[in-house]
């Protein structure tokens, strides 16, 4: 049996980490909503999700925060009093999803903005497995590699579930939701904190 390792990804990963994150987010109801598949409901446009990933991906690479688990799981964090580069990618995201429907969700996404804590914390702006790759342990595998940093460092983690599933994962691993932030009725992020252990 393999054992898998959670790496700092590096550029030359850079393609499997968009696609590895593309294919996770397909599903997820956030992405579903701002970029709907019109021939496959409740599933995200796979053009402009992997476009938005590319992005994704090219903002935080440099941070020194992403990793990957063979070609499997890949997740992109933000380190403590750093911000990825936002005003391009801002503009994206408005492009792909359609002023109209950015318009209707910037409220919510203020409102979830609002949860993010003051102090340098480590953020996990995106995890994901691929689809032959979930319930194996990569998403636990892949939060312990940051995780570790935090509590040796006494440094704080946060995050937004977007899935009940993926809320249930971050408990075990000791974040806490600060709220329900509802976009629509079917589709809401939970702010999550994780004091260091």
């Amino acid at each position: 049996m393999t054992e898998h390792v959670a790496r700092h990804a590096i550029p030359a990963q850079n393609e499997t980490l968009v696609r590895v994150l593309t294919e996770a987010f397909l599903g997820d109801p956030l992405m579903a909503l701002m970029f709907p598949d019109a021939d496959n409901e409740g599933l995200a446009d796979h053009p402009r999700l992997d476009r938005m990933m590319q992005e994704e991906v090219a903002r935080h690479l440099p941070l020194g925060h992403a990793y990957i688990v063979d070609d499997l799981g890949a997740a992109l964090w933000t380190p403590p009093g750093i911000d990825a580069p936002s005003d391009d990618f801002v503009a994206l995201v408005d492009e792909l999803a359609g002023s109209a429907v950015m318009e209707e969700l910037m409220p919510d996404f203020i409102e979830m903005m609002q949860w993010k804590p003051a102090e340098p914390h480590f953020y996990l702006h995106m995890i994901g497995a691929a689809d032959n790759a979930r319930g194996k342990g990569l998403g636990s595998l892949l939060l312990s590699r940051v995780l570790d940093i935090c509590d040796r460092d006494g440094t704080p983690a946060y995050l937004e579930a977007s899935t009940a599933r993926s809320e249930a994962l971050y408990a075990r691993h000791g974040f806490e939701t600060l709220a329900t932030v509802h976009f629509t009725d079917t589709v809401a992020l939970r702010p999550m904190l994780r004091p260091p252990a």
